[in-house]
């Protein structure tokens, strides 16, 4: 009686395991850059939460000054310059860095 021979599944079993890591691999790097991208989101958010906060604050004291016009800086968690002026639309703004806000209120 013949044996018949049986193929070896060492080499199958290598390129098994070597495809299965290429595809763990790749889902833990994008993964990885999707979680990045969220906390910079996140980030962005909360420094535009930070300045509207502050600017209503802000505008909430002076709002019963009379005041046509006036610019300065406050120091809150970051340095933010606000302005407000009264023609030709009562506004006021604020910015840090390259973001700006405004409140404009029309009449």
């Amino acid at each position: 009686m013949k044996k018949r021979l049986q193929p070896s599944a060492k080499g199958f079993i290598l390129v098994e395991c070597m495809v299965a890591l290429a595809i763990l691999t790749t889902t833990v790097f994008l993964f990885q850059i999707s979680q990045v991208q969220i906390l910079k989101e996140t980030k962005k958010s909360q420094e535009e939460l930070q300045m509207l906060r502050v600017l209503y604050e802000e505008t909430k004291q002076r709002r019963h000054y009379q005041m046509k016009s006036a610019d300065y800086q406050i120091i809150r968690d970051g340095t933010f310059t606000i302005s407000y002026q009264t023609a030709p639309k009562a506004q006021a703004k604020i910015s840090a860095g390259q973001q700006e806000w405004a409140i404009i209120r029309e009449k």
